[in-house]
């Protein structure tokens, strides 16, 4: 669909709101294209009333599909929670029959979820952006496939759709046989989607086991989940008996049965093959006969294919009859190889009598007969050869024995050879890997010293790409969910600015800042200065006071917690920046929390709905939930849980990130909703379901710097001013990015949270780093973060001005992308080095849409001494004011 490979004629629809806006033509998966999506006129029901077709024109082999929803770039609200899958091999349906839907098959899932509202529902989107593939088990082959959304309550959908398959080349449209033995090992063809017919155990009119692909292993074990062999006895018939229907009249060149051999078990290949072919299928038109014998194997108990050539016969109907020739006779696959037969059919005639039977005619005692006379034609033959055949037997016998031994250790020889390559390239790998983790490990652990570090050199870091060069996977190694849409460059090279390197003295409480460009501040404006941060400002991983204080009891007051807080006298070790589950976890510079009163509201369960995970921790997880409020409506939420079985102290380290979060009231940052029914295990947040970087990414990129210049400068204003709300509460973020600042739909506002670290599709942005390999954000990190474990305010600063070069790129390419992760931290192990008065800086590359102004600010957050780097109520206030235009700009003689 998003190739455009599937023309629009071949795309229709039940209905739709607007045909010209959000038609069928608009369904096509990750694509931004008239209105978003397909929505149907319509509100949909639990009933499957409405549907999107897609006729793909020949029989097609499906394996997943794939369902979005209407994001319209921000625009679009609606999305399908499920949807029913039917689909027809037939050529032409009449629509306007009320009975056209008996022509079509509903796909009915062979792993089923316990939480669907329906056998034959499929979970479809939670979102309006994220594609969801489904993969199909049994897969389908289908000429026509429909999607039919459907919904608990009545609610208006969209829907954009992808389809993964090839062409199903063997033309067949449906087989019908006896049912396989389904009360014994599960031998029956249990993905069978025509008919059965339980009078006569007849399937008849559709696909399963016998066309899906698969193949059975020598020893009957299941793949994917389920049996792939269908097993008949000879209890009740001598023959086995399958007609296929191909899609066209065909001219067959050969035919392949699968089919197993393990005579121990009295399982065993076909004795004899009867084919025959028809043009109309009627039960006495077929003919042609063709007869294979298969002589019976007692050496190897090995499944096998067995082919048999078709004389490039022309059908549309074949006709197999399989006699047995022990016990049980297994099948799990029957592929023909042919073709589509174009030119005019012509009546054949054959003196040969065998050539122009009828075997459905014939009884069993007269099909046995002709297999006798085909014999008795070459009695003469074989009276000849039979001295021939005695005289060398013994030798034949002999020969035959030896040569099974010679190819036995010749595969033998092959096979430990290979195992032993394999094993000696595994070995390297493995050694080459390791090699790089502890040198990477070691550059981490401690800065080098003057003395022995070795001057790495300045490795270029790569500028934007010029407007002919699309961005790559290649340069930016991370997965994301959100497909870049109606992307373009407007980045062109420019040759690397020249970084700061002048010595900056330190400054007074009563100094301005003097770093360029320097701020000026009105004498009426509540700043805080730069100032050299005093040694309780850092925080060391190692030396860490955590939030450790005793409780009273929990005091319930309408519904809400209240609690009081003396100062701890006890001291822990804090030695990850990942919280309890998974998230990372903000803290406080003075360790405690001041002695107040702190307010939980309590939440009802009965008024919580969990509905996805988005990722686990090391000792709980975090969830998507939907809360509901007074008034009937819901609210996305998110939800922290901790696991059942841990112990009273991961309960404390817990609980103690919920009383610091709850503290936190600003508009800009998440906030705690509430615990869960008076639990101290489940805290649920505020959320928010596209991040920053996803929505970036959807948008377009202005050609110009003047159309980008307020936008940008809103959203950075709100991030700043989040952040300066928490540096004025004292408190560390630790992870800011713009995957973790989350914008609300609705009004376009940021929210800053702590979830990304979590979230699978970051999982690239963070590395294990140092001695306590703390997972941390590398490429946001400040350098003493990565070396000395340390976490600040202004450890925050630096990361900020990533995010700012993140929103000034679009997020279109990673910090530091030409620079592995090795890399990286050799740049940064020699910027920790040497004298601090050197204030030597790394910075990346000034983005095309960013002022001068505003970039060198940027380079101001990744000043190596901590102190010369900005404050966020000096960010926040410089921001708003080039946001308003009130605040002038002196800029340094170089």
């Amino acid at each position: 669909m998003q190739s455009g490979s599937i023309p629009d004629s071949a795309i229709s629809a039940s209905s739709s709101y607007d045909s010209n806006s959000v038609g069928p033509k608009a369904s096509r998966a990750r694509t931004e294209q008239y209105g978003g999506a397909w929505c149907p006129l319509n509100q949909i029901t639990t009933i499957p009333n409405e549907w999107l077709e897609i006729d793909f024109g020949n029989l097609t082999y499906l394996t997943q599909v794939e369902t979005q929803g209407r994001f319209d770039n921000g625009r679009g609200k609606e999305y399908a929670d499920y949807y029913v899958l039917m689909y027809t091999r037939l050529n032409h349906i009449n629509d306007d029959d009320d009975d056209n839907l008996v022509s079509w098959i509903e796909y009915k899932p062979q792993i089923i979820n316990k939480n669907e509202y329906n056998t034959s529902w499929i979970n479809a989107n939670q979102n309006t952006y994220i594609g969801e593939i489904r993969q199909l088990n049994p897969p389908i082959v289908a000429r026509r496939l429909r999607f039919y959304p459907v919904s608990k309550q009545t609610r208006t959908v969209c829907m954009r759709v992808e389809v993964y398959g090839c062409l199903f080349s063997d033309g067949i449209v449906s087989y019908s046989m006896p049912q396989g033995r389904t009360d014994i090992n599960s031998l029956g063809d249990d993905t069978y989607d025509g008919k059965y017919i339980s009078d006569t155990n007849m399937l008849i009119d559709g696909l399963g086991k016998l066309s899906d692909g698969i193949t059975g292993s020598d020893n009957m074990s299941l793949i994917d989940g389920r049996q792939a062999w269908v097993g008949w006895s000879n209890d009740t018939n001598t023959h086995l008996t399958i007609i296929f229907q191909f899609d066209y009249i065909r001219q067959m060149n050969r035919v392949t049965i699968h089919t197993n051999n393990v005579f121990s078990k009295q399982i065993s290949i076909f004795k004899t093959a009867i084919i025959t072919f028809s043009s109309t299928g009627e039960p006495t038109s077929y003919s042609n006969a063709i007869i294979s014998e298969q002589n019976r194997d007692e050496i190897f108990e090995i499944a096998r294919p067995i082919l048999i050539k078709l004389n490039n016969h022309i059908a549309k109907y074949v006709r197999l009859d399989l006699y047995f020739d022990s016990k049980w006779l297994l099948i799990s696959e029957i592929t023909f190889d042919s073709q589509i037969y174009t030119e005019k059919l012509e009546t054949k005639t054959n003196d040969h009598s065998l050539l122009n039977i009828n075997p459905q005619t014939l009884s069993l005692s007269e099909q046995m007969k002709m297999v006798t006379d085909i014999r008795k034609r070459n009695r003469d033959l074989l009276q000849t050869t039979s001295t021939i055949l005695t005289t060398t037997k013994s030798l034949s016998s002999t020969h035959f024995t030896n040569l099974i031994t010679t190819e036995l250790s010749l595969a033998f020889f092959i096979g430990a050879s290979l195992a032993i390559g394999l094993l000696l390239v595994v070995s390297l790998v493995w050694l080459i890997r390791r090699k790089k983790k502890l040198q990477f490990q070691k550059l981490t652990e401690k800065p080098c010293n003057n003395s022995s570090c070795y001057t790495y050199p300045t490795l270029p870091i790569r500028e934007f790409h010029d407007l002919n060069a699309p961005i790559t996977s290649a340069i930016d190694d991370r997965e994301y969910a959100i497909p870049d849409v109606n992307f373009y460059s407007t980045f062109a090279h420019s040759p690397h600015i020249n970084h700061h390197t002048k010595h900056i003295a330190p400054l007074s409480s009563t100094s301005s800042y003097t770093c360029s460009p320097r701020l000026i501040r009105s004498s009426n404006v509540n700043c805080y200065p730069t100032l050299k941060p005093l040694p309780q400002h850092c925080c060391i991983h190692q030396q860490y006071l955590t939030m450790q204080r005793h409780h009273h009891p929990i005091i319930p007051t309408n519904s809400n917690m209240i609690l009081s807080s003396p100062p701890p006298p006890a001291t822990d070790e804090f030695s990850s920046i990942e919280g309890s589950c998974g998230n990372s976890l903000m803290i406080k510079i003075n360790s405690v929390i001041d002695n107040q009163l702190i307010t939980i509201k309590e939440i009802n369960s009965e008024n919580l709905n969990i509905m996805e995970k988005i990722g686990d921790g090391s000792f709980g997880s975090i969830h998507i939930g939907e809360m509901k409020l007074l008034n009937n409506e819901t609210q996305t939420v998110i939800v922290k849980s901790l696991n059942d079985n841990n112990d009273e102290r991961q309960k404390s380290l817990f609980w103690k990130e919920i009383e610091l979060l709850s503290l936190v009231d600003d508009f800009h940052i998440c906030s705690l909703l509430g615990v869960l029914n008076n639990q101290r295990t489940v805290a649920i947040f505020e959320y928010y379901s596209l991040d920053l970087y996803q929505y970036l990414r959807q948008q377009s990129i202005p050609m110009d710097n003047g159309s980008a210049s307020s936008f940008l400068l809103s959203l950075a204003c709100q991030i700043a001013s989040g952040m300066k709300y928490l540096s004025s509460n004292s408190i560390i973020h630790r992870d800011l990015a713009a995957r973790n600042c989350l914008v609300s739909t609705t009004n376009h506002q940021l929210h800053i949270t702590d979830i990304a670290m979590v979230k699978s599709e970051y999982a690239n942005d963070y590395a294990r780093v140092g001695r306590l390999q703390s997972r941390i954000s590398l490429r946001w990190a400040a350098w003493e973060t990565i070396f000395l474990n340390q976490f600040s305010l202004k450890t925050d600063v630096w990361s900020f001005g990533v995010t700012l070069y993140e929103l000034y790129t679009y997020a279109r390419q990673r910090p530091f992308h030409a620079l592995t992760n090795e890399q990286l931290v050799q740049q940064l192990a020699c910027l920790s080095t040497g004298p601090l008065s050197s204030n030597a800086l790394i910075s990346l590359p000034k983005p095309e849409l960013c002022s001068k102004e505003i970039y060198d600010m940027m380079c101001e957050c990744w000043q190596r001494d901590a102190q010369y780097r900005p404050s966020f109520a000096d960010i926040c206030t410089f921001l708003c004011g080039r946001a308003s235009g009130s605040i002038p700009l002196v800029t340094t003689e170089p």
